[in-house]
C-alpha cells in the first residue's frame, strides 16, 4: 500500500473514533440518566472502530478502511436513533401537557364548551390530531398539534365565582341598604337591581313590606340573575369578579 493510501486509511480510522466519541458525549449530555448510549448501533460502531484500529496496527489497511466506514455508518444510525428517542420523549411530554390542559378546560371549573366554544372545538380537533400523529410515530407533528392545543386554551379562565350571601354591615357614616348592596361590583354592579335582593329576602326582613329596613348582622341571599355561579359570603376587601364584566376582577369595598 502506498504511503498516501496509508494516510487516507489512518485519517478514516481516526475520524471513525472521533465520530463515536462525539456521539457518546452528545448523547450522554442530552439523555442524562437514560441508557440510550448503550443502543445496539452505538455499541456496534465502537466495536467496528476497535477492529479498524486493530487492523490498521496489523497493516491490513483495506480491512481497516472498511471497518472505519462501517463504524461511521453505525455511529450515524445511533445518532438517528437517539434523535428519534429524544423527539418521542418531547412529543410525549407535550401531548401530556395538552391533555392535562384540555381536561381542565372541559371541567366544570372552566366549562370551556359553553364559555369558549370556538377555542374548545378547535382544541378538541387538534388534540385528536396530535394523538393520531403520535400513533403514526410522527413526533414533530404531534408536538405541533399539542402545542396548538395549549395555545388555543392558554387564555381560558375558571368560571367566575360571585358571593352568594351578604351580611348587613353597620356603617359609620352611611346606612347599609339594598340599593348600596346591589351596587357592589360582585353583587349586581347596579343599584337599580335592589328589588332582586328584596324579593329574595323579604320573608326574613323585620318589616317584610318595608325594603328600607334591614338590620346589621342580617344574612341576605344574593340570587343569581344570569345563571352565574355564586357561593360563599361577601367579605369586605376581598377580590371578586365584576358582575357583567367577569374578566375584570375588582376589590370589593363599600363606598
Amino acid at each position: 500500500m502506498t504511503t498516501m493510501r496509508k494516510i487516507v486509511v489512518l485519517i478514516a480510522v481516526a475520524c471513525a473514533a472521533v465520530f463515536a466519541l462525539v456521539g457518546q458525549s452528545l448523547t450522554g449530555q442530552a439523555l442524562t440518566g437514560q441508557s440510550l448510549t448503550t443502543n445496539e448501533y452505538y455499541l456496534r460502531s465502537l466495536e467496528l472502530e476497535r477492529l479498524a484500529s486493530q487492523a490498521f496496527e496489523y497493516g491490513d489497511y483495506d480491512a481497516a478502511a472498511d471497518y472505519a466506514a462501517q463504524a461511521q455508518e453505525y455511529a450515524e444510525m445511533s445518532d438517528l436513533y437517539v434523535a428519534t428517542r429524544l423527539l418521542k420523549e418531547a412529543a410525549t411530554d407535550r401531548l401530556a401537557q395538552a391533555q392535562t390542559r384540555y381536561v381542565w378546560a372541559a371541567s366544570e371549573e372552566v366549562a370551556a364548551a359553553l364559555r369558549y366554544p370556538d377555542q374548545f372545538t378547535a382544541a378538541t380537533l387538534a388534540l385528536e390530531e396530535a394523538k393520531l400523529e403520535f400513533s403514526y410515530e410522527s413526533f414533530q407533528k404531534t408536538i405541533d398539534q399539542a402545542s396548538r392545543v395549549l395555545e388555543l386554551l392558554a387564555a381560558l379562565t375558571p368560571v367566575p365565582v360571585f358571593p352568594a350571601y351578604y351580611v348587613v354591615q353597620r356603617q359609620s357614616s352611611l346606612t347599609d341598604c339594598l340599593w348600596r348592596i346591589a351596587a357592589l361590583p360582585s353583587v349586581y354592579n347596579d343599584p337599580l337591581r335592589w328589588p332582586e335582593l328584596y324579593r329574595a329576602n323579604r320573608a326574613i326582613m323585620p318589616q317584610p313590606g318595608n325594603p328600607d329596613l334591614i338590620l346589621p348582622g342580617m344574612i341576605l341571599r344574593i340570587p343569581a340573575l344570569r345563571g352565574e355561579k355564586r357561593e360563599g359570603t361577601w367579605r369586605d376587601g376581598e377580590t371578586y369578579p365584576v358582575f357583567g364584566q367577569t374578566e375584570t376582577p375588582a376589590p370589593n369595598t363599600q363606598q
